[in-house]
Protein backbone atom coordinates (compact mmCIF):
# COMPACT_ATOMS: atom_id res chain seq x y z
CA UNK A 1 0.00 0.00 0.00
CA UNK A 2 2.94 2.35 0.64
CA UNK A 3 4.18 1.75 -2.90
CA UNK A 4 0.67 2.20 -4.28
CA UNK A 5 0.43 5.53 -2.47
CA UNK A 6 3.71 6.71 -3.99
CA UNK A 7 2.58 5.74 -7.50
CA UNK A 8 -0.69 7.60 -7.00
CA UNK A 9 0.93 10.72 -5.52
CA UNK A 10 4.07 11.05 -7.62
CA UNK A 11 2.95 9.55 -10.93
CA UNK A 12 -0.78 10.31 -10.88
CA UNK A 13 -1.57 6.61 -10.65
CA UNK A 14 0.35 5.35 -13.72
CA UNK A 15 4.04 4.48 -14.02
CA UNK A 16 6.29 2.33 -16.20
CA UNK A 17 8.20 -0.60 -14.77
CA UNK A 18 11.43 1.34 -15.34
CA UNK A 19 10.02 4.40 -13.58
CA UNK A 20 8.90 2.32 -10.59
CA UNK A 21 12.36 0.72 -10.43
CA UNK A 22 13.96 4.18 -10.29
CA UNK A 23 11.48 5.33 -7.64
CA UNK A 24 12.23 2.30 -5.45
CA UNK A 25 15.99 2.35 -6.11
CA UNK A 26 15.97 -1.11 -7.70
CA UNK A 27 17.23 -2.59 -10.94
CA UNK A 28 14.53 -2.89 -13.60
CA UNK A 29 15.07 -6.64 -13.97
CA UNK A 30 15.60 -7.45 -10.30
CA UNK A 31 13.74 -10.28 -8.65
CA UNK A 32 12.81 -8.06 -5.70
CA UNK A 33 11.02 -5.57 -7.97
CA UNK A 34 9.26 -8.42 -9.76
CA UNK A 35 8.11 -9.88 -6.44
CA UNK A 36 6.71 -6.54 -5.25
CA UNK A 37 4.82 -5.94 -8.47
CA UNK A 38 3.49 -9.52 -8.47
CA UNK A 39 2.35 -9.16 -4.86
CA UNK A 40 0.52 -5.92 -5.63
CA UNK A 41 -1.25 -7.67 -8.50
CA UNK A 42 -2.16 -10.60 -6.22
CA UNK A 43 -3.81 -8.23 -3.76
CA UNK A 44 -5.62 -6.44 -6.60
CA UNK A 45 -3.79 -3.15 -6.10
CA UNK A 46 -2.05 -2.92 -9.46
CA UNK A 47 -3.13 -3.40 -13.09
CA UNK A 48 -1.35 -3.46 -16.44
CA UNK A 49 1.97 -4.83 -17.67
CA UNK A 50 4.26 -2.33 -19.42
CA UNK A 51 2.40 0.59 -17.86
CA UNK A 52 1.42 -0.11 -14.26
CA UNK A 53 -1.85 1.45 -13.07
CA UNK A 54 -3.21 1.79 -9.54
CA UNK A 55 -6.48 -0.14 -9.39
CA UNK A 56 -9.82 1.27 -8.20
CA UNK A 57 -9.53 -1.09 -5.22
CA UNK A 58 -6.21 0.49 -4.20
CA UNK A 59 -7.74 3.95 -4.51
CA UNK A 60 -10.61 2.92 -2.22
CA UNK A 61 -8.08 1.71 0.35
CA UNK A 62 -5.93 4.85 0.08
CA UNK A 63 -8.77 7.37 -0.11
CA UNK A 64 -12.00 5.80 1.18
CA UNK A 65 -15.19 7.82 1.30
CA UNK A 66 -15.62 6.69 4.90
CA UNK A 67 -14.14 4.25 7.40
CA UNK A 68 -16.55 1.49 6.37
CA UNK A 69 -15.52 1.68 2.71
CA UNK A 70 -11.84 1.57 3.69
CA UNK A 71 -12.40 -1.51 5.86
CA UNK A 72 -14.33 -3.28 3.10
CA UNK A 73 -11.65 -2.45 0.52
CA UNK A 74 -8.85 -3.82 2.72
CA UNK A 75 -10.87 -6.97 3.37
CA UNK A 76 -11.44 -7.42 -0.37
CA UNK A 77 -7.70 -7.09 -1.03
CA UNK A 78 -6.88 -9.91 1.40
CA UNK A 79 -9.67 -12.11 0.04
CA UNK A 80 -8.22 -11.84 -3.48
CA UNK A 81 -5.28 -14.02 -2.38
CA UNK A 82 -6.61 -17.56 -2.70
CA UNK A 83 -4.17 -19.09 -0.19
CA UNK A 84 -5.02 -16.55 2.52
CA UNK A 85 -8.73 -17.04 1.86
CA UNK A 86 -8.42 -20.83 2.24
CA UNK A 87 -6.31 -20.56 5.41
CA UNK A 88 -8.75 -18.06 6.91
CA UNK A 89 -11.65 -20.44 6.27
CA UNK A 90 -9.74 -23.49 7.49
CA UNK A 91 -8.78 -21.94 10.83
CA UNK A 92 -12.11 -20.12 11.23
CA UNK A 93 -10.57 -16.70 11.61
CA UNK A 94 -8.04 -17.70 14.28
CA UNK A 95 -4.27 -17.48 14.07
CA UNK A 96 -3.02 -21.09 14.05
CA UNK A 97 -0.04 -22.39 15.97
CA UNK A 98 3.10 -23.27 14.05
CA UNK A 99 2.31 -26.96 13.69
CA UNK A 100 -1.24 -26.38 12.48
CA UNK A 101 -0.01 -23.80 9.98
CA UNK A 102 2.54 -26.22 8.52
CA UNK A 103 -0.02 -29.02 8.23
CA UNK A 104 -2.57 -26.67 6.70
CA UNK A 105 -0.11 -25.39 4.11
CA UNK A 106 0.94 -28.93 3.22
CA UNK A 107 -2.63 -30.10 2.70
CA UNK A 108 -3.73 -26.99 0.77
CA UNK A 109 -0.67 -26.43 -1.45
CA UNK A 110 0.80 -29.97 -1.72
CA UNK A 111 4.19 -28.23 -1.87
CA UNK A 112 7.48 -29.83 -0.76
CA UNK A 113 7.99 -29.83 2.99
CA UNK A 114 11.24 -27.81 2.88
CA UNK A 115 9.55 -25.04 0.89
CA UNK A 116 6.60 -24.96 3.28
CA UNK A 117 8.85 -24.70 6.34
CA UNK A 118 10.83 -21.89 4.69
CA UNK A 119 7.79 -19.85 3.68
CA UNK A 120 5.47 -20.55 6.62
CA UNK A 121 6.59 -17.64 8.87
CA UNK A 122 5.91 -15.02 6.18
CA UNK A 123 2.58 -16.59 5.25
CA UNK A 124 1.57 -16.68 8.91
CA UNK A 125 2.39 -12.97 9.20
CA UNK A 126 0.17 -12.20 6.20
CA UNK A 127 -2.61 -14.38 7.62
CA UNK A 128 -2.37 -12.57 10.96
CA UNK A 129 -2.77 -9.24 9.16
CA UNK A 130 -5.71 -10.63 7.18
CA UNK A 131 -7.45 -11.86 10.33
CA UNK A 132 -6.95 -8.45 11.95
CA UNK A 133 -8.83 -6.89 9.03
CA UNK A 134 -11.41 -9.61 8.35
CA UNK A 135 -12.15 -10.34 12.01
CA UNK A 136 -13.41 -13.67 13.32
CA UNK A 137 -16.52 -15.20 11.74
CA UNK A 138 -19.44 -15.72 14.09
CA UNK A 139 -20.68 -19.36 13.96
CA UNK A 140 -24.31 -19.80 12.96
CA UNK A 141 -25.12 -21.47 16.28
CA UNK A 142 -23.73 -18.50 18.18
CA UNK A 143 -25.69 -16.05 16.04
CA UNK A 144 -28.89 -17.94 16.79
CA UNK A 145 -28.05 -18.07 20.50
CA UNK A 146 -27.33 -14.34 20.61
CA UNK A 147 -30.55 -13.61 18.74
CA UNK A 148 -32.53 -15.71 21.21
CA UNK A 149 -30.94 -13.94 24.18
CA UNK A 150 -31.78 -10.56 22.69
CA UNK A 151 -35.41 -11.52 22.16
CA UNK A 152 -35.73 -12.83 25.72
CA UNK A 153 -33.83 -9.85 27.20
CA UNK A 154 -31.49 -12.25 28.97
CA UNK A 155 -28.06 -10.89 29.80
CA UNK A 156 -25.31 -13.14 31.18
CA UNK A 157 -22.05 -11.87 32.65
CA UNK A 158 -20.44 -15.30 32.80
CA UNK A 159 -17.89 -16.34 30.22
CA UNK A 160 -18.80 -19.37 28.09
CA UNK A 161 -17.19 -22.62 29.16
CA UNK A 162 -14.70 -23.97 26.63
CA UNK A 163 -14.77 -27.75 26.21
CA UNK A 164 -12.21 -29.78 24.24
CA UNK A 165 -13.67 -31.20 21.04
CA UNK A 166 -12.36 -33.93 18.79
CA UNK A 167 -13.75 -34.55 15.35
CA UNK A 168 -12.89 -34.93 11.66
CA UNK A 169 -10.80 -32.07 10.37
CA UNK A 170 -10.38 -30.86 6.81
CA UNK A 171 -9.14 -33.77 4.73
CA UNK A 172 -10.37 -36.41 7.20
CA UNK A 173 -7.84 -35.81 9.98
CA UNK A 174 -7.95 -34.98 13.69
CA UNK A 175 -9.04 -31.61 15.01
CA UNK A 176 -8.80 -30.48 18.63
CA UNK A 177 -9.92 -27.07 19.90
CA UNK A 178 -9.63 -26.23 23.59
CA UNK A 179 -8.87 -23.18 25.73
CA UNK A 180 -7.97 -21.05 22.72
CA UNK A 181 -5.68 -23.71 21.23
CA UNK A 182 -6.25 -25.41 17.93
CA UNK A 183 -4.67 -28.57 16.51
CA UNK A 184 -5.54 -29.88 13.05
CA UNK A 185 -3.48 -32.84 11.81
CA UNK A 186 -3.81 -35.85 9.48
CA UNK A 187 -5.22 -39.09 10.90
CA UNK A 188 -2.10 -41.19 11.48
CA UNK A 189 -0.81 -43.24 14.39
CA UNK A 190 1.91 -40.68 15.10
CA UNK A 191 -0.48 -37.74 15.17
CA UNK A 192 -2.92 -39.68 17.39
CA UNK A 193 -0.09 -39.90 19.93
CA UNK A 194 0.48 -36.14 19.61
CA UNK A 195 -3.22 -35.48 20.17
CA UNK A 196 -3.32 -37.74 23.23
CA UNK A 197 -0.32 -35.98 24.74
CA UNK A 198 -1.93 -32.60 24.12
CA UNK A 199 -5.17 -33.68 25.80
CA UNK A 200 -3.23 -35.14 28.72
CA UNK A 201 -1.44 -31.82 29.15
CA UNK A 202 -4.74 -29.91 29.08
CA UNK A 203 -6.20 -32.37 31.59
CA UNK A 204 -3.25 -31.76 33.89
CA UNK A 205 -3.77 -28.00 33.64
CA UNK A 206 -7.38 -28.38 34.75
CA UNK A 207 -6.66 -30.87 37.51
CA UNK A 208 -3.50 -29.47 39.13
CA UNK A 209 -3.98 -26.67 41.72
CA UNK A 210 -1.82 -23.58 41.62
CA UNK A 211 1.58 -24.16 43.15
CA UNK A 212 2.97 -21.74 45.73
CA UNK A 213 5.62 -19.59 44.08
CA UNK A 214 7.97 -20.28 46.99
CA UNK A 215 7.54 -24.06 46.89
CA UNK A 216 10.82 -25.88 46.34
CA UNK A 217 9.69 -27.93 43.36
CA UNK A 218 11.13 -28.30 39.83
CA UNK A 219 9.66 -25.96 37.21
CA UNK A 220 7.79 -27.86 34.52
CA UNK A 221 8.22 -26.93 30.90
CA UNK A 222 5.22 -24.84 29.71
CA UNK A 223 2.62 -26.77 27.77
CA UNK A 224 2.96 -24.42 24.78
CA UNK A 225 6.70 -25.15 24.68
CA UNK A 226 6.13 -28.90 24.93
CA UNK A 227 3.63 -28.72 22.10
CA UNK A 228 6.11 -26.76 20.01
CA UNK A 229 8.76 -29.44 20.62
CA UNK A 230 6.28 -32.14 19.70
CA UNK A 231 5.52 -30.23 16.53
CA UNK A 232 9.23 -30.05 15.70
CA UNK A 233 9.55 -33.79 16.24
CA UNK A 234 6.63 -34.62 13.98
CA UNK A 235 7.91 -32.25 11.29
CA UNK A 236 11.37 -33.79 11.41
CA UNK A 237 13.14 -30.60 12.50
CA UNK A 238 14.72 -32.24 15.56
CA UNK A 239 16.10 -35.73 15.95
CA UNK A 240 14.40 -36.67 19.19
CA UNK A 241 12.12 -35.24 21.88
CA UNK A 242 13.98 -34.77 25.15
CA UNK A 243 12.62 -33.40 28.41
CA UNK A 244 13.52 -29.83 29.19
CA UNK A 245 16.47 -29.59 31.58
CA UNK A 246 17.26 -26.32 33.30
CA UNK A 247 20.05 -25.73 35.79
CA UNK A 248 20.67 -22.84 38.11
CA UNK A 249 23.90 -21.61 39.60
Amino acid sequence: MEIAGRILTKFKGTVSVKGLAWELGMAEGSGTLFAKVAAMRDFGLLEGRGELRISPLAQRVLHPANAEEGQEARAEAFQRVDLLRQLYARFEGEVPDDMSMLVGLEEITRSPRDEIVRRAPLIQKHLTDAIRVLGRPVPLELKQEQSGRTQNNQVSTESPVVHPTIGPAYGGGIEISAAGRHLSVPLTAEYISVAIRLLDALKGELADPEVDSEADEPVQEPVATRRGRIAELELGTIDQLEPSEETTD
